[in-house]
């Protein structure tokens, strides 16, 4: 009898415990389901990094042979090689003095000005993006032997470096950049000449783990960027790339937010049944209660019965 009548509210109790399951456990299989795509998006950002470490390794090595092949040749003014450069992607190519002044293979001097030079250093140097007047333009330098203060400078076009990076096809809202350690951005795949909006010096002292998934903050017009990174061998550059994670999510939120849709009308109909279900019950109860208190009662006499007496009921004998 008790359970009878606990019956009707068992039922919606049921029908809440169900669909907290259920939204606990759909929510979870899409934690899973995120976490699993941004790891899928920081392995792509990982491999892209090696591959442009790859490409840059190859740069840097083709413009220290050709500082090294020039200024060997300087003194002698033997022709040069063919540069392993298509046309125009050499903007400046020459020994720079310490007034300034860069003097060609062909006996031209005019003064250089393209800005972001790198300071003197032993060794390859390499200069930040030019602001003018070819802005993104990036110069190498190498001190020439014996010759005091003189640097044989080489200066390649923004167009030809962000060709390179750009032909890795990064994915639309990707960012593939080549940066020094003070944080200057050398070469970006989308050609601005931008600084980055966070540190990377810390980048090069420690290689990405295999199971790391590295977020970092963009300009908000960005969103959120997953990085991946790698030195460019023994040079003071870092291959670093910067998949969006907008776009590494957008098919799983919009998966996710169609099973919630589905997942939300479904318990709100397996709710509103239960509840259904529920009402009618205690209707039903409360008629069994009705109908089963009026049947103990006991039966009323008749309205305008009278009770006969002896007396008034004797026959008179004639």
């Amino acid at each position: 009898m008790r359970a009878r009548r606990l019956l009707p509210w068992s039922i919606p109790a049921a029908a809440v415990l169900a669909c907290g399951v259920y939204w606990t456990q759909l929510l979870h299989t899409q934690e899973r389901a995120r976490d699993r795509a941004l790891h899928t998006a920081a392995a792509r950002a990982a491999h892209l990094a090696d591959t442009l470490a790859l490409q840059a390794e190859t740069l840097v090595q083709s413009a220290d042979f050709v500082l090294s092949t020039v200024g060997a040749q300087w003194g002698d003014r033997q022709p040069l090689p063919p540069l392993p450069y298509p046309p125009g992607a050499v903007l400046q190519l020459g020994v720079l003095d310490g007034k300034g002044k860069l003097q060609s293979q062909d006996g031209s001097v005019a003064r250089v000005v393209i800005d972001g030079l790198p300071a003197s250093a032993p060794g390859l140097s390499v200069g930040a993006p030019a602001r003018q007047p070819v802005a993104g333009a990036v110069s190498f330098v190498r001190p020439l032997p014996g010759q005091g203060q003189a640097q044989v400078l080489l200066t390649l076009s923004p167009n030809y470096l962000t060709g390179l990076l750009r032909r890795l096809q990064p994915s639309r809202g990707d960012l593939l950049l080549l940066a020094r350690a003070d944080g200057v951005a050398v070469a970006r795949s989308d050609g601005l000449v931008e600084p980055l909006p966070f540190p990377v010096g810390p980048l090069f002292e420690h290689a990405p783990r295999t199971d790391e998934v590295l977020s970092q903050a963009w300009p908000a017009e960005d969103g959120r960027r997953i990085l991946g990174w790698q030195r460019v061998g023994n040079t003071p550059l870092l291959a670093l790339a910067a998949v969006d994670e907008g776009g590494a999510l957008r098919g799983v939120q919009a998966e996710q937010a169609t099973a919630r849709r589905r997942g939300g009308l479904g318990s709100a109909a397996v709710l509103v049944m239960a509840g259904v279900l529920s009402l009618l019950l205690r209707r039903r109860q409360r008629r069994r209660t009705t109908a089963a208190s009026a049947a103990a009662k006991p039966l009323g006499k008749p309205a305008g019965a009278h009770t006969a007496t002896p007396a008034n009921s004797a026959s008179t004998p004639a």
